[in-house]
C-alpha cells in the first residue's frame, strides 16, 4: 500500500527540470504529560524533481526506522515512507501536501497519515 501512494507521484515526475536522490535522516521523539515516552530514527532514501513548470516540487522517499520506547517493551523496526508535493500558489501564497505511512514489523501495525501546510510569506 505505501508503493501505491509512491506510484501515484511518478507520473507528476516526468520532464523534470531538476531532479535528484537523495539520502535523509530523520529523529522523532514524543512525550506524553511532560514526560519522555518514544523515539524512533529513520534512514530514508528519496527522490525529488521539479515538474515542467519548474516551480512545483514533488517527492518521494522511504526507508527503515527504529523505534525505543521508554515504557519497557522492546523496541521494533519499522519501514516509512512519504509522498509530497508543495508549490506557490501566488507571490505570498504557497501549498504543501504530503502522504506519509509506517508499518511496523513485530506490532503488523500499518498507520497512513497526512498534512497540508498553507503558507502566507510577509
Amino acid at each position: 500500500m505505501k508503493f501505491l501512494a509512491l506510484a501515484a507521484v511518478l507520473p507528476f515526475m516526468t520532464a523534470p527540470a531538476m531532479a535528484g536522490p537523495y539520502v535523509e535522516s530523520k529523529t522523532t521523539a514524543l512525550s506524553a504529560d511532560g514526560e519522555y515516552n518514544s523515539s524512533q530514527t529513520e534512514l530514508r532514501l528519496g527522490y525529488e524533481s521539479k515538474l515542467k513548470n519548474g516551480v512545483t516540487t514533488v517527492f518521494a522517499e522511504f526507508g527503515p526506522g527504529y523505534e525505543w520506547n521508554k515504557t519497557g517493551t522492546p523496541g521494533e523496526t519499522v519501514l516509512v515512507g512519504e509522498v509530497g508535493v508543495k508549490t506557490p500558489l501566488s507571490k505570498n501564497v504557497g501549498v504543501a501536501a504530503k502522504l506519509f505511512s509506517e508499518y511496523g514489523y513485530g506490532t503488523e501495525i500499518f498507520n497512513l497519515g497526512g498534512e497540508l501546510k498553507v503558507r502566507y510569506t510577509f
